[in-house]
C-alpha cells in the first residue's frame, strides 16, 4: 500500500470513530463557532476532510497528489505554522452516503475545510450540510452549474463547469471540422446536463446537433442506440460523435458503436478521462478525444515542474486526478496563508479576492459564485492505449452564457 494511502486510511479510522453528536460533547457550543474558534487559534492541526467514493474509484493517483501537498506544505513548517492533515471519507457515490459523510464532517468542530465529493448531485446535497454548518467546501471534480448557483459564500470548484467543457469541445469540432455532430449521452443527471450544455454552446458556435440519444446506467439496449445512430448517420449524415457520460458504461457504448460500423470520430467531457475509459472500451476507444484539466505533456513550464516532483517522489507519471488533489491542498493553503486564519469565512474571503492563486498548471481565481476564472482546460487523445497531448485550450473566462437550470451533472 502506497504512503499516501497508509495516511488518508488512518483518517479513516478517526472519522469512523468520531461520536455523531458532538454537539453533546461540546455543551451549548455548535460546531460552527466552536470550528471557527479553532481554526483562528495559533496551535494545532488543521483537518481537512477527503468526501471521495474511494472503494469504487480505484483508478487514478488522486491520493498520492493529495499526500504530496500536504508532506510538502508541513515539511516547509505547516499552514500559518499549524501542521496539515487530511481526514478521509467514503461517500459511496451517493447522495445519502454524501450527506452522511458531510454531517459527520459537519459535526466534527476540528475540520476546517473540506475536498470533494466527486459527483455533483451528491456535492450539491452535501454543499447545503456545509454551508449551514460554517464548513468551506472546495470540490475539484464537480461541474454542473447549479451548484454554485444557490447564493453560497463557502462553496466552490476548482473544476470548469459542464458549459465551459462543452464551450472546449464546440471548439475542438469546428477546430476538426466536425459540423454536424450527433450527441451520445448517459441517462442520468451528468449525461443530459452535459448533452444540454454542449447543444447551447454549438448553436453560439454554428455547429449543428443532428440527432440526440441516450444509454441506460446498466449499459442494457446498445444495439438499439447503435441502430439509431446508424439510422441518423444514414438519413442525414454526421461528421462526429459527441459522448456525455463516464466510464465504465461509455467505454461499452463506443465500443459497440465501433462494432456497430459507426467509424466517425467520437470525442466527450472530462468524466471520459481516466484509463477505465481505455480497458472498458477494449481497445475501441482508439482516436478519442478527451477534455481534461491536465496532461502530463503540456509543454508549459509549470506543469512539468510538477511532473518531475511527482516523478521522483512516486516513481509514476502524475495523472490529472494527481493533479486535482495537488492543487485543492495547495489552493486551499495559500488562502489560509492570505487570510492569516483558517477560520473558513476568513479563507473564503480570500479565495474570493481578486488575487489570484498558483495552481498545478497557471495561476487562477475565484468569482464571486466559487466558479473557477482563468484556467484552461487541455484536450487529449487516446493512442496506443494511453491519452496524448492533443493542445491547450482557450482561456477559461466568467461564463457569458445566461445562467439556466441544468440538471445535476459530474
Amino acid at each position: 500500500m502506497p504512503a499516501a494511502r497508509r495516511i488518508l486510511t488512518a483518517g479513516v479510522v478517526a472519522l469512523a470513530a468520531a461520536p455523531l453528536l458532538l454537539l453533546s460533547a461540546c455543551g451549548q457550543t455548535d460546531p460552527a463557532s466552536l470550528r471557527a474558534e479553532r481554526a483562528a487559534a495559533p496551535e494545532g492541526d488543521l483537518v481537512v476532510g477527503v468526501a471521495w467514493p474511494w472503494a469504487s474509484r480505484t483508478e487514478g493517483l488522486y491520493a498520492e497528489g493529495l499526500e504530496m501537498a500536504v508532506e510538502e506544505i508541513n515539511a516547509d513548517g505547516g499552514v500559518n505554522g499549524r501542521p496539515l492533515r487530511l481526514v478521509r471519507a467514503d461517500d459511496g457515490e451517493s447522495v445519502d452516503g454524501g450527506r452522511l459523510v458531510a454531517q459527520r464532517f459537519a459535526d466534527d468542530p476540528d475540520v476546517v475545510a473540506v475536498i470533494g465529493h466527486l459527483l455533483s448531485d451528491v456535492s450539491i446535497q452535501a454543499a447545503d450540510i456545509y454551508e449551514r454548518s460554517g464548513v468551506l467546501m472546495l470540490t475539484p471534480a464537480s461541474t454542473s452549474p447549479g451548484l454554485t448557483q444557490k447564493g453560497y459564500t463557502r462553496v466552490f470548484r476548482s473544476v470548469h463547469t459542464d458549459d465551459e467543457v462543452s464551450r472546449e469541445m464546440v471548439a475542438l469540432a469546428a477546430e476538426m471540422g466536425w459540423r454536424r455532430v450527433y450527441v451520445v449521452y448517459h441517462r442520468n443527471a451528468y449525461g443530459d446536463g452535459l448533452a444540454t450544455a454542449f447543444e447551447f454552446a454549438a448553436a453560439e458556435r454554428g455547429v449543428s446537433v443532428v440527432g440526440r440519444e441516450s444509454y441506460s446506467s446498466d449499459g442494457s439496449g446498445l444495439d438499439g442506440l447503435v441502430d439509431d445512430v446508424r439510422q441518423a448517420r444514414d438519413a442525414r449524415g454526421f461528421d462526429a460523435v459527441f459522448l456525455a457520460g463516464g466510464p465504465p458504461v461509455a467505454g461499452h457504448v463506443i465500443a459497440a458503436l465501433r462494432r456497430g460500423g459507426i467509424t466517425a470520430p467520437i470525442f466527450g467531457g472530462d468524466a471520459l478521462d481516466t484509463m477505465e475509459l481505455v480497458a472498458s472500451a477494449g481497445g475501441a476507444a482508439e482516436g478519442v478525444y478527451v477534455a481534461t484539466v491536465f496532461h502530463p505533456d503540456d509543454p508549459r513550464p509549470t506543469v512539468q515542474a510538477f511532473r518531475r516532483a511527482f516523478e521522483a517522489r512516486y516513481d509514476r507519471t502524475p495523472d490529472s486526478w494527481a493533479a486535482r488533489g495537488y492543487e485543492s491542498v495547495r489552493v486551499l493553503a495559500q488562502a489560509m496563508e492570505r487570510a492569516g486564519s483558517a477560520a473558513p469565512d476568513a479563507v473564503a474571503a480570500a479565495l474570493r479576492s481578486e488575487t489570484q492563486l498558483q495552481g498545478v498548471a497557471e495561476a487562477f481565481r475565484f468569482d464571486e459564485r466559487g466558479d473557477v476564472v482563468g484556467k484552461r482546460l487541455v484536450t487529449v487523445v487516446v493512442r496506443g492505449g494511453r491519452f496524448e497531448f492533443h493542445d491547450t485550450g482557450a482561456l477559461v473566462a466568467v461564463p457569458p452564457v445566461p445562467v439556466r437550470p441544468v440538471s445535476n451533472a459530474r
